[in-house]
């Protein structure tokens, strides 16, 4: 006869912590009766962890909310600069450095252009200098640096593998800027904005599995089953970038034929005049010239999309995730085209595989959503941290 596992109490009481702790992050301030409710765990457990997060600088007491005349619900929230850690978010055209806290939000700092190794080093280092770290994450608790890449990433040793459109090639970032006291994380800019999505979004909660196509100077993909990001055995999984499609001029990267930077720079070389702005706003300047019945621009998006409706069949047929999400540099594709796309890829869904399949843009719009993925990452390491069962 086997004997039941005894559950340990300390593992026990660092679970809850962490779930009333992730509720506060991904929610907001709330009262300790509706985490009662929302986190099923008994009332008295409840008041106690409230009383440790507190004690230990996680949470705060932000505000009273009347419930009736005579009584008032104390509302807690997490602390926000409890965490702090510095994101550095790469693009191929430009790099974003930003703060992330631990409520969830983040604050830019400066943008740069991507351009050589060296030089995003020199920029990173300025950064990384002891009394600029100390200026912008403090002293007291343990710092982490964020890197969101565009490539193949073994996130487990910190080291970008490659990154083809960037032509970085085995960077080991822990070697390279790991050296002072500081956390270093390191993952693909797909993975991290579908882990922002699986962090903040309803709907990724509540799938079994989920895609994210991300789009702008290249192509990428990141891929979750069951709530867990899936990286594959040389960390190439959801690189649907790198596949092909047979055209009539033969085989065709989908990177060629789907990044949103070469058809900006195909429209500008046919209209011979360069687009003012970021890589969305002179896509957006491409969109207008579409509505407005420019023949360029309407051949050029009218292809991007033919092409896309045949990635996306792929994806639905290969993968059959619940949700597809399209974002990156651009992140109001479905906004200005979901009509388009919904109605070609039921010409071409023989089988009615894509049948309930839900497509939709990013929930965050004015920033790559590798960014706040960088941010997240941040999170769940406070929230993986042992003095949870302090």
């Amino acid at each position: 006869m086997k004997t039941a596992k005894k559950v340990d109490p300390k593992s026990m009481k660092k679970m809850n912590k962490q779930l009333i702790l992730r509720y506060l992050v991904e929610h907001g301030p709330s009262s300790r009766t509706e985490l009662v409710a929302k986190t099923g765990l008994a009332n008295s457990a409840v008041w106690r962890i409230i009383e440790e997060l507190v004690e230990q600088g996680f949470i705060e007491q932000k505000e009273y909310f009347m419930k009736t005349s005579t009584k008032k619900a104390a509302i807690y929230g997490v602390t926000r600069n409890y965490m702090t850690c510095l994101i550095v978010d790469v693009q191929v055209l430009q790099t974003t450095v930003a703060l992330g806290f631990l409520d969830g939000s983040w604050e830019i700092l400066e943008n740069f252009p991507t351009t050589s190794f060296e030089e995003f080093t020199y920029r990173i280092n300025e950064f990384l200098s002891e009394k600029t770290l100390n200026r912008l994450l403090g002293k007291k608790r343990k710092n982490r640096i964020v890197f969101s890449v565009p490539g193949i990433v073994d996130s487990q040793k910190s080291k970008l593998l490659y990154a083809p459109n960037l032509k970085w090639h085995d960077v080991d970032f822990k070697e390279q800027f790991g050296k002072k006291t500081f956390e270093i994380i390191v993952d693909n800019d797909s993975n991290l904005s579908l882990l922002a999505e699986s962090f903040f979004s309803n709907d990724i909660k509540d799938s079994n599995n989920a895609f994210f196509l991300y789009l702008g100077e290249g192509v990428g993909g990141a891929l979750l089953i069951n709530g867990k990001i899936v990286r594959g055995m040389n960390f190439a999984a959801g690189e649907i970038g790198h596949t092909v499609l047979d055209m009539k001029d033969g085989i065709v990267e989908v990177e060629a034929l789907l990044s949103i930077s070469k058809l900006v720079e195909k429209f500008e070389k046919l209209k011979g005049k360069t687009l003012e702005g970021n890589l969305k706003e002179r896509f957006d300047c491409v969109v207008k010239a579409w509505l407005g019945t420019d023949k360029i621009a309407q051949q050029l998006i009218d292809d991007f999309l033919r092409n896309l409706v045949l990635v996306l069949r792929n994806i639905g047929y290969l993968i059959n995730p619940q949700i597809i999400v399209f974002g990156g540099s651009v992140n109001n594709l479905w906004e200005n085209f979901g009509p388009f796309i919904e109605k070609e890829l039921k010409k071409i869904d023989d089988y009615g595989f894509l049948n309930g399949m839900t497509f939709r843009d990013t929930i965050f719009k004015n920033v790559s959503p590798s960014l706040p993925g960088c941010n997240v990452a941040a999170i769940n390491r406070v929230l993986e941290d042992s003095n949870l069962t302090g």
